[in-house]
């Protein structure tokens, strides 16, 4: 399939030689996604994020989205993770995209607060530290390594494989592990309200370093303890997951700029995978006018190119689903990778439209509208 074309349902940017590579090589063929959660108690700091009705749900937000996907419903905490003003989770299109494709999926359980009430591959890490104790994550190598196996055996029997995420606080993270490794010089980052809390998040960062006694760039070449100093439980699992499935199937980063961090790790551990691998994410994302996705990918590597949905909540009947037209939420849970992965694995079938109709439908039983 040498001259592949990219439908109207999809956007791309960076390197076009080798996203329709990628592409011509899984369309129209089986893949399986996952969604790493976890939480950090960077996301409890107030200000830090909104991917949850308070700061203290935030730490509640990855097990509820996890519930989301596998029960339909959630346990750990009432109702679904919403937004302050009651915008709901991007998880409702995650479920929109794997109901509609019939993927497989799984998740993986990186350290969560709370324990999903789920089956999940558990990879032995626990709730995440604030990024200012300089201590953030436990057990990196080993969560590594575990997803890295996982990795292996997920790409046994998929034609490609998606990653994705549900860790509030994660773009924090992500901005503190990218400092610390000198992939980004300036914060870049997105967040999910479209007033993004830039100077609380660079203050953060500036005395977490400090706490380290080191000074941005000083981890270029050790990602793992960027990690283990600044980072959150979600990373080391995916970053592992990223590195044992690319070696050997396409995959999809299907995130924002959160997992960013993953990709500048995977490619500083494993820089032969650059090629086998691409960005899934929103439009909404793409054209964030307080984070910029484009450049920060420019820093990690001119060779991974970006597909993005366009799905359009424009002419949605429900408010809270316009909201993110507005600049709230953007990306989460894999929103962005799994409506690409849909869109894929039905070899175009299934429309940007076709996720929008679907949504409605699981937002209107969701919330129990009439």
């Amino acid at each position: 399939m040498t001259e592949f074309s990219i439908p109207p349902s999809l956007g791309m940017y960076g390197d076009e030689k080798i996203a329709k590579d990628i592409l011509s090589r899984i369309w129209g063929k089986r893949g399986v996604f996952t969604c790493t959660v976890a939480s950090t108690m960077t996301s409890s700091i107030p200000g830090v994020s909104d991917a949850g009705d308070t700061p203290e749900l935030t730490l509640y937000t990855g097990a509820a989205d996890a519930e989301l996907l596998v029960n339909g419903k959630t346990t750990c905490i009432k109702g679904v993770p919403i937004n302050p003003g009651g915008i709901p989770t991007p998880a409702t299109l995650t479920k929109a995209a794997l109901d509609l494709s019939g993927m497989q999926f799984f998740i993986v359980d990186g350290g969560c607060y709370v324990d999903p009430d789920i089956p999940r591959f558990y990879l032995g890490g626990k709730c995440g530290q604030k990024i200012t104790t300089a201590h953030a994550v436990e057990n990196v190598r080993t969560i590594y390594e575990r997803g890295y196996r996982l990795g292996e055996q997920l790409a046994k029997d998929n034609a490609f494989v998606i990653i994705s995420e549900s860790c509030a606080g994660g773009t924090t993270t992500a901005l503190a592990v990218m400092t610390a490794m000198g992939v980004l010089k300036e914060n870049l980052v997105s967040s999910s309200s479209p007033k993004n809390p830039k100077e609380l998040k660079s203050k953060l960062v500036k005395e977490a370093l400090e706490t380290a006694g080191i000074s941005p760039g000083d981890y270029a070449n050790n990602p793992l303890k960027a990690i283990e100093c600044f980072g959150d439980p979600m990373m080391p699992a995916n970053v592992g997951i990223l590195c044992g499935a690319a070696k050997h199937v396409p995959v999809i980063v299907g995130g924002g700029t959160q997992l960013a961090a993953v990709m500048a790790a995977a490619v500083k551990l494993h820089p032969e995978i650059v090629g086998n691998f691409m960005q899934g994410t929103t439009r909404w994302l793409m054209n964030d006018p307080n984070s910029n996705m484009k450049k920060i990918m420019d820093c990690i590597s001119d060779r991974i190119p970006i597909l993005y949905v366009n799905v359009d909540y424009s002419d949605s009947p429900y408010e809270g689903l316009q909201a993110y037209e507005w600049g709230y939420i953007k990306e989460g849970t894999g929103c962005g990778g799994s409506s690409v992965g849909a869109i894929i694995t039905s070899a175009g079938k299934i429309t940007a439209d076709d996720l929008e109709d679907k949504v409605h439908e699981i937002y209107k039983g969701i919330m129990e509208f009439d």
